[in-house]
């Protein structure tokens, strides 16, 4: 009887998390190795990115753009601000706090973009363009029915 019950979990080989989480390590580390030199992981780059690209968001609005929980982006934050790549000044409500870019932080970007794109360009590449199109599509939808569901 165990060993039919433990068959059972055969169907977890087809398990869709953990063969998107394995690709997502995958692409990630080769992210973070062109990324080495630079001081910056991927996560951290992308958290000044789009820092750099809403202006001067707040903590909130951040955490909802990258989907992510306010204690993970409030740690990430604090990370970045003591290496002086960010800082935190108030927003118009004084229970918010913006994000702000500083000079450093710039600079950090600029330096890393190269790696950045680098490391996007060899991912890019080991796609046609319709697999990538694709990808992007069914990334985005899977993400929209998961966030609905």
């Amino acid at each position: 009887m165990r060993r039919r019950q433990l068959s059972k979990l055969d169907e977890c080989r087809d398990c869709v998390c953990l063969a998107m989480r394995t690709a997502t390590r995958r692409i990630t580390q080769g992210y973070d190795t062109a990324l080495a030199g630079t001081g910056l992981r991927v996560t951290q780059f992308s958290l000044l990115v789009m820092v750099h690209h809403l202006g001067a968001p707040t903590m909130k609005t951040l955490a909802r753009m990258l989907d992510s929980d306010p204690t993970t982006i409030t740690r990430n934050i604090q990370g970045l601000s003591k290496r002086r790549l960010l800082t935190l000044s108030p927003g118009q409500d004084l229970r918010e706090r913006k994000v702000i870019l500083t000079k450093l932080g710039r600079t950090m970007l600029l330096r890393a973009f190269p790696n950045w794109r680098k490391a996007q360009s060899d991912v890019v590449a080991s796609l046609n363009r319709a697999e990538l199109t694709n990808l992007r599509a069914l990334l985005e939808q899977v993400g929209q029915r998961q966030k609905t569901a």
